[in-house]
């Protein structure tokens, strides 16, 4: 199995920067601001939150799937298609297999986990507030959320790679030993609570943020994590190459970014890697 190691690209964060640089020209306008405030007067918070959520979810991460499965299955477009980190056959569950596993985490598990991160937030005081948040708050919060699920998702996904969880749990993750976008949350049900999801609510749960910035930071974070699983190291998405290391070789590269694997250590055959194929 050949795998093709390409360094980072300076181009990396051009479609997240895009996606955020959208959303706040957007949100500068008189007219959103109108209807975000019309909205939240008619539609009960719960609904905003939750259904809000799995609406964004669904429509962000099916999408993008089904685009990457036409590339994988016809190797089509070339300017996609090139950028293929693993060249040789490829290993993974069958679509109707993995498909199963993925409607039972997200259309089953997911919404109850979401009902749940209601209760916590309105508990706490939260609220959907009506008016936009400034925009120094926006990023702040958006920042505060990335750190957040940077460290939940190297801390759960080093913890899953002990012998006991990665026999019991986490193996089923692993069974995409070529990674696609439909991997992304191909995981055992534990996995999807502690993994998945915990790593994109646990920086809400401790800010309590606007909602808009978790709709936002929900966005960026799975446009992150399809990109990680995608299988292709296209230059204007986050860099898929190191999370495609880790299911190639499975005992190196834990986190999101890198940064935390280098301060721990956690990438000691990645960082000697030479662009070109590595077998």
């Amino acid at each position: 199995m050949a795998f093709h190691y390409t360094r980072t690209p300076w181009t990396q964060h051009l479609l997240s920067g895009t996606v955020l640089l959208l959303a706040v020209a957007l949100g500068a306008t008189d007219t959103f601001a109108s209807a975000w405030s019309h909205c939240v007067a008619r539609v009960d918070g719960w609904v905003l939150l939750t259904g809000g959520l799995v609406g964004l979810h669904t429509l962000v991460y099916y999408p993008v799937c089904l685009a990457f499965h036409y590339v994988d299955t016809h190797d089509k477009p070339d300017f996609i298609a090139r950028y293929r980190i693993q060249r040789s056959k490829r290993k993974h569950p069958n679509l109707p297999k993995t498909l199963g596993v993925l409607f039972r985490n997200q259309f089953l598990i997911l919404p109850p986990l979401l009902l749940l991160l209601g209760e916590v937030l309105f508990w706490r005081g939260w609220t959907v507030e009506a008016e936009l948040p400034t925009l120094g708050r926006f990023l702040l919060e958006l920042v505060g959320q990335a750190v957040c699920a940077a460290l939940i998702f190297y801390a759960s996904h080093r913890m899953l790679h002990g012998k006991w969880w990665m026999v019991r749990v986490h193996r089923v993750h692993h069974e995409f030993r070529t990674t696609t976008a439909w991997a992304s949350e191909y995981a055992h049900p534990f996995e999807f609570i502690v993994g998945n999801f915990l790593t994109m609510v646990g920086g809400a749960l401790l800010l309590a943020p606007h909602l808009l910035s978790m709709y936002m930071f929900a966005t960026l974070g799975l446009l992150t994590i399809l990109s990680h699983h995608c299988g292709y190291a296209l230059p204007w998405t986050s860099w898929a190459v190191p999370h495609d290391w880790h299911h190639y070789r499975f005992n190196e590269i834990f986190g999101t970014t890198g940064f935390i694997d280098k301060v721990m250590g956690t990438d000691k055959d990645f960082r000697d890697l030479k662009d070109g194929d590595i077998r």
